[in-house]
Parts: C-alpha cells; structure tokens; sequence
C-alpha cells in the first residue's frame, strides 16, 4: 500500500489565519483590547492583565487542539482512528475484525509400554518463555487413545485470542501438568487451523476502506478477491499476493497468503478456497485459488560476541543464546514477540 499522507493540520490552521501558540493568542487578543480601549494597563507586570490574558489563551489552546485531534484528523480516512475510523468502515460497509484465539492441532506421544490412554479437556501445553511471556493453549475435549495407537493429533485452543499464538512447528511442547501414559507433546507442520489474530488495527481497518472504493465495479479485480480474503481469512489485506500469469492456463490465477507469523495449515487454506469456488464467490469463468506463501530455507550460523562473557552463568548464557535464536526466528516470521524488521516477499 501507498505510505499514508501525512498532514500538519496546525500548520493548516496558521495558514488560514488562526493563531496556534500562545504568543500568537495573546498578541491577536492585546490587538483586540487595543482597538476597543477597554483596558489600558497591558503591562506583563499587571496581575489583572496576566489573569485576564490567561483566561482568554488556555481556552483557545484547548480548543485548537481539540480541533486538530478530534475535528480535523477524524475528517479524513488517512488519519482518523478508534471510533471516528468505524464510522468511516460502516460507510462502506465494513465493521472492524474482532480478536479471535488460535485452534489448530497438536501431536500426543504415548510412552512406550503404555495401553490405553486418556488426555482429559483442557490439558495444558505451553511455550518456553519467549520474550519474558508464556503462551498456552489447552484441549477442547477428552480424547482416548486406543492400544494399538502410538500418537494422535488433539485439538486445542489458545488462552487468550491475539495473533500471538501463531507459533511455528516445535514451540508448543511443555506439558507443565504431567498426562499418565503420555511421554511428550508438540505442533507440528500445520498445526494452525484457525490463526488466532489481534483486533483490527487503525492502519489495517484503513487499507480494507481503501480498498473498498476499488471494489464498486462489476469485474472481480484484485480489490475484490483481496477484500473477500481478507475478510473471511482474518488477514491485512498487504499480506495476500497475486500471481495473475494463467498459472493452470487462461482464466487463472493464484493468490498467496501470509501470516504475520507461523505457517499456514492445508485446511485453512481449503476453507478459504471453498468459500471462493463453491460458495459462489468467484467470478464468471475466474479460476482462483488460495496457496500458503512459498518458502525458501537456509541453515544460519550465528556468532554472538558478548561483552564481558566470565560474568555470566551458565544458565544466562543459555538463555541468552534462546532469547537470540527466538528473536532472529521472529524475523522469520516464526513468532512475533520482538520489534524487529520482517522478511516479505520480493522485498
């Protein structure tokens, strides 16, 4: 998407003649009394006249910034926010996406030797700590596993909803309540059924609005196919790409999804080509399908010099040494727990 503009509406409001500091307030008000001679004694040793100039000035200092941040900036759908943004959403028929928690499915190891098993509802796996945070999600029912089976896949919830949870393979695998009969647990490939996903943010509800004025024409553009994926799919529109070159022949077309971290699974990208295909969504004679981001891999071998190394404890230089490998993951969009820059296609 284009940077969004950026506007001074102070400097507007000077330039149309209002004035925006203090001095500028007291001056146009001392020019006011001057013409109607009211007062005479518009000295800044006077009491009166610092009291009478104090009451006039902050009033006007509140008011030009109520303009500015509530009137002005709400005006316009580049700089409006919270509630002023909805109202702008509703005007083209959008609503703002709710936060909702993630779902997916993780693997239970049997111990060896042992018969059948039961892992109740609501057994609790969860994350080392990643950035001073622990994430959790827990079994939506009780299962049983049989005799003769060694693994089975068990659905479960996070916590709490947010993007958060949308952990690579391998993070989940700590079972801080031991199961009878169960020797480990993890996610695997495709675990995430359902990413979880934060409330709308300002600048992703923005770009959806955008993208609305693209949608009134009767062809199924991108502006369509991106809206529509994006809503069902919980994703910011910037992050679903178009490969438009009859990829299946003439009529085709691809669009690649990403996360803002984990990997998406097989069956929600099937959902979200059933509601284009079979739902009626798709355009006469479109062939258009939903694939997760292509990825490349590399093996990174990472030198970490640290400063005055004896000071440290065994145990704090393993952590030091997760804590790094976690946050050059979060560049790889593996977790999202650390303020560093992304990778993105074609970038």
């Amino acid at each position: 998407m284009e940077t969004k503009p950026t506007i001074d509406y102070e400097k507007v409001l000077h330039d149309g003649g209002m004035p925006t500091t203090e001095a500028e307030i007291s001056a146009a008000f001392a020019k006011v009394v001057d013409e109607a001679g009211l007062v005479t004694n518009t000295s800044k040793m006077s009491p009166f006249w610092r009291l009478i100039n104090t009451l006039v000035t902050r009033p006007v200092l509140w008011l030009k910034a109520a303009l500015i941040n509530v009137t002005l900036k709400n005006m316009y759908l580049a700089t409006a926010s919270g509630t002023w943004l909805d109202m702008f959403a509703w005007g083209v028929n959008l609503k703002r996406k709710p936060a909702s928690a993630a779902q997916g499915v993780l693997r239970f190891y049997k111990t060896a030797g042992a018969s059948m098993v039961t892992v109740p509802a609501g057994t609790v796996i969860q994350t080392e700590r990643i950035n001073g945070e622990i994430y959790r999600v827990s079994t939506t029912e009780s299962v049983v596993m049989a005799d003769n089976v060694f693994s089975a896949l068990l659905p479960v919830r996070a916590e709490a909803a947010g993007g958060a949870f949308n952990f690579a393979p391998g993070y989940f695998r700590i079972l801080p309540v031991a199961v009878s009969g169960i020797e480990r647990v993890q996610n695997e490939e495709g675990w995430l059924l359902t990413p979880g996903s934060d409330a709308e943010s300002d600048d992703d509800l923005r770009d959806r609005c955008r993208n609305q004025y693209n949608w009134v024409g009767n062809y199924h553009t991108d502006a369509v196919y991106r809206g529509m994926i994006a809503a069902v799919a919980g994703l910011s529109i910037d992050r679903i790409f178009f490969l438009h070159d009859a990829p299946r022949g003439a009529g085709t077309a691809n669009a690649y999804l990403l996360l803002d971290s984990g990997v998406i699974s097989q069956p929600f990208i099937e959902a979200v080509n059933d509601y284009i295909t079979h739902q009626g969504h798709h355009g006469h004679g479109d062939d258009m399908q939903c694939l997760p981001m292509p990825e490349t891999h590399y093996e990174l071998s990472v030198t970490l010099f640290v400063a005055n190394l004896a000071n440290y404890s065994q145990e704090q230089v393993t952590t030091l040494k997760t804590d790094v490998e976690n946050l050059i993951r979060c560049s790889f969009r593996e977790n999202r727990e650390y303020h560093v820059k992304k990778t993105w296609p074609y970038s």
